[in-house]
């Protein structure tokens, strides 16, 4: 990868210097004038070296130059201080055939590294919402390219599905007659399946809601795209097993818990909460919180390194407790607190110019499934996994609809199409002499191969980050780049074909067809 080569080349420089410098950064300058890729060594380094850094910038580059490292056509230093990178051809011919050969087999960030990745986890009392697709796509995409950064990832779908809980007992009332809650024309025809005559609202809720769930799965399996590893069920695994009486028991021995007004509280205010939590209520019932906290202290006991939980927007308030557990039980708190826990945004529908929001008590919902009914799961998984989990988005059905580069989606997979019509063009032609690098000295191609290089470094990031939209930018830039080579160089000419050109393409279809696998999106080969 260039960043990495171009760390070790500053490491190098600097050691010559006799410097030590903490957390080398090279990055990619928004201005294309500035060099390839840039770092900022030098101005983090001014301070304890008492030069200024354009000074110390100089010295810095001076000892690079002296590398002769064929990687690099030229170095200089800018503004204040930075030291841009300028990449020769034959580095940059080499650096693709690299990312060219390793796309296939993925990139070794996050080996053996076992990582568990909890998502969506909707109460089983009905179909899944807009809502629950912000952590579904998030979720999946992030495990597909931690698997692909080498992890070993475990997708997990914790069923709330506790005959102690309230969601259940009140859909058991709905089963029995006895209530409305939860009622729709799709929970009507599952119940319609069983008979729980006789049966107490637990028990009516528990059965019903095993329908439900497993309608859910279906969906989420077969339409959604999403193969969950494990489907831990609350009911089954923490209820009837007793688990949660032995975590109270256990959080009684350490002194963590106390009794106050007929109910039991966990001492959370002590470990980083706003205020104490209760875990046992005044009626004796568990609360919720047990439940989480005895759940991920089994996450943690099968071996996970690292436990990523996606949760909607109304359980914000509940992060600071669930640190406040793990600072109790000893969870991994390094680099950051574990369970790292990321809160998704609702989510509402734009539909000609009006924004229809989501109420589920209102009766007012709007189910996933008719959304990839109507526009193909592609254009979901896309228009999803394109914003950051932290901003309320707006899902534009009249954008989703398009079947023109309006559409981001429709734009990178009819790019990937239209390579892979060029290759089944030139089967009968005969290739010209051009090479690689022929390519890359048009200005289009050396953008094209530029970023090119930038695949593993955004696979690289996600994987510290988190940030899972960089891919659809990532592919929809590579899309536009390899347009705008398309547009600008002859590929076919008589009966030769550019073989320079078709060289840089088949590398771009290579990379276009694994950023959309990663997306979990289809690359299609005609259109």
């Amino acid at each position: 990868m260039v960043k990495q080569e171009l760390e070790k080349i500053v490491r190098k420089a600097l050691t010559k210097l006799s410097m030590e410098v903490e957390g080398v950064s090279i990055e990619r300058p928004t201005v294309s004038d500035h060099g390839d890729y840039a770092t900022n060594v030098a101005l983090i380094a001014s301070k304890q070296e008492g030069k200024s850094p354009r000074e110390l910038a100089e010295k810095i580059q001076k000892e690079i130059d002296e590398q002769e490292d064929p990687l690099l056509e030229k170095v200089e230093v800018g503004g204040a201080g930075f030291i841009n990178f300028h990449l020769s051809l034959r580095g940059v011919e080499q650096q693709i055939e690299r990312v060219s050969a390793e796309v296939g087999a993925g990139y070794p960030f996050r080996k053996g590294e076992k990582i568990n990745i909890e998502f969506i986890s909707a109460n089983p009392t009905g179909d899944l919402h807009i809502g629950h697709g912000r952590g579904a796509f998030y979720g999946d995409v992030l495990a597909r390219v931690f698997s692909y950064a080498g992890a070993e990832v475990t997708r997990e779908y914790y069923m709330n599905d506790s005959r102690e809980s309230a969601q259940i007992k009140e859909l058991g009332k709905t089963a029995l007659g006895k209530g409305e809650q939860y009622r729709t024309e799709k929970l009507a025809q599952l119940q319609r399946d069983i008979d729980v005559s006789g049966k107490s609202p637990e028990e009516a809720g528990a059965v019903l809601a095993a329908l439900v769930q497993e309608s859910n799965k279906r969906f989420i399996e077969s339409k959604l795209r999403i193969p969950f590893d494990v489907w831990y069920s609350e009911d089954e695994k923490l209820r009837a097993t007793g688990a949660n009486d032995v975590m109270l028991a256990k959080l009684s021995d350490k002194g963590l818990t106390y009794e106050r007004e007929g109910a039991v509280w966990l001492k959370t205010s002590e470990y980083g909460d706003d205020e104490d939590r209760v875990v046992v209520r005044s009626d004796k019932s568990k609360s919720y919180f047990i439940s989480d906290i005895t759940y991920h202290q089994d996450k943690f006991a099968r071996g996970f390194d690292t436990v990523i939980d996606m949760w909607g927007a109304d359980h914000h308030g509940h992060v600071k407790r669930m640190h406040a557990a793990g600072k109790m039980l000893g969870w991994p708190q390094t680099p950051v607190p574990q369970p790292i826990i990321f809160i998704t945004q609702l989510v509402s529908l734009k539909e000609g110019g009006e924004v229809k929001k989501m109420s589920k008590r209102a009766g007012t919902a709007i189910y996933l499934e008719e959304l990839v009914d109507e526009f193909g799961i592609d254009v979901v998984r896309w228009f999803f996994a394109e914003k950051t989990l932290n901003t309320h988005m707006e899902f534009d059905a009249a954008l989703a609809r398009e079947q023109s580069q309006k559409n981001p989606v429709f734009y990178v997979q009819y790019a990937h199409a239209r390579i892979h019509s060029v290759l089944e063009n030139i089967r009968d032609l005969t290739p010209d002499k051009t090479t690689l690098p022929d390519a890359l000295t048009d200005s289009t191609g050396r953008a094209l191969g530029l970023k090119l290089l930038q695949f593993p470094e955004i696979i690289e990031e996600i994987t510290k980050e988190f940030q899972v939209n960089k891919l659809t930018t990532y592919a929809y830039e590579l899309a536009a780049e390899f347009s705008q080579f398309y547009h600008n160089v002859r590929v076919i000419e008589g009966d030769q074909y550019n073989r320079g050109a078709l060289l840089l393409m088949k590398m771009s279809k290579e990379v276009l067809a694994k950023s959309l696998g990663l997306l979990g999106i289809s690359a299609p080969e005609k259109m």
